[in-house]
């Protein structure tokens, strides 16, 4: 019961500090964009083109057309903000005076840090749900297919959000400093992830083509970094019934968030305030 108490605080900290009002402005654009690229005309026009060759195809290739929405630079960019919305939670928290009144509450140091992984997720979960349920709800009730299938990836990104998160978490703890934070994180996530799973494609692809010692650099840290991208590709591939060659990305960014979950604990339990 502590534990939700704290994590309904830290929604409340997020309101005062105009983070929901934030968020429900980048609604408001995203919203007004669809709106005035998707309208009746070309979207009937579009469908009639590829009604020729099939109802079938044109679905898949709405289907294709809504994940494209959520790919790439987007998905990349709303990351990014929520990095960036999150990462003052607990430098705020370790502020001095903050942190003395809440560590004289009857809640575990471990719990403190669970329930700001937990209310970061949800509230980027809710997020999600209503930016990608919209986007969803406009191009359906356009096209009249409706693709329930497409509401899976608000479960696929708030997980590659929650791989992200978890460092947030730890960088947070460790510097208590949120312009630190963001830097590391988004570094983290774009060039270096993003790096390495560029060059894991070209190792598939081709191989050997770096040498053997650049190619031993590169799959040693592939496999210790996380995988958001990975992930998000595997996500897509079961959102359009695709084969999946692999599940070992998924795997081992849920491995990496209990690992960095777990040191961040450590610390906060037995860093002395």
């Amino acid at each position: 019961m502590i534990l939700f108490a704290y994590i309904w605080g830290i929604f409340k900290e997020a309101l005062a500090k105009k983070i929901i009002l934030a968020v429900l402005i980048l609604f408001s654009l995203i919203i007004f964009l669809i709106l005035y690229f998707i309208n009746l005309d070309s979207v009937e026009g579009v469908k009639t083109l590829l009604s020729m060759s099939g109802q079938e195809k044109f679905a898949d290739a709405l289907l294709d057309f809504e994940l494209y929405i959520i790919s790439g630079v987007p998905r990349f960019m709303l990351l990014t903000l929520f990095i960036i919305l999150v990462s003052s939670f607990i430098p705020s928290m370790l502020r001095e005076g903050n942190l003395d009144l809440l560590l004289s509450k009857p809640i575990s140091r471990t719990k403190i840090i669970i329930g700001h992984f937990i209310a970061g997720i949800l509230f980027v979960f809710v997020t999600l749900l209503i930016i990608i349920g919209i986007i969803w709800f406009i191009i359906s009730s356009k096209t009249g297919i409706w693709h329930t299938q497409f509401l899976f990836s608000i479960f696929w990104l708030t997980l590659v959000f929650a791989i992200i998160y978890s460092t947030v978490i730890l960088f947070s703890t460790l510097t208590k400093s949120t312009i630190f934070t963001i830097l590391i994180n988004i570094f983290l996530y774009f060039p270096v992830t993003w790096g390495l799973y560029m060059l894991n494609i070209v190792l598939k692809n081709k191989s050997h083509v770096f040498g053997a010692a650049v190619e031993f650099f590169v799959k040693f840290f592939y496999y210790v970094f996380p995988k958001p991208w990975d992930v998000q590709d595997i996500g897509e591939a079961l959102i359009k019934g695709l084969q999946v060659d692999s599940y070992m990305p998924l795997i081992t960014s849920v491995l990496f968030i209990i690992i960095i979950l777990s040191l961040t604990i450590l610390y906060f339990r037995k860093k002395d305030y």
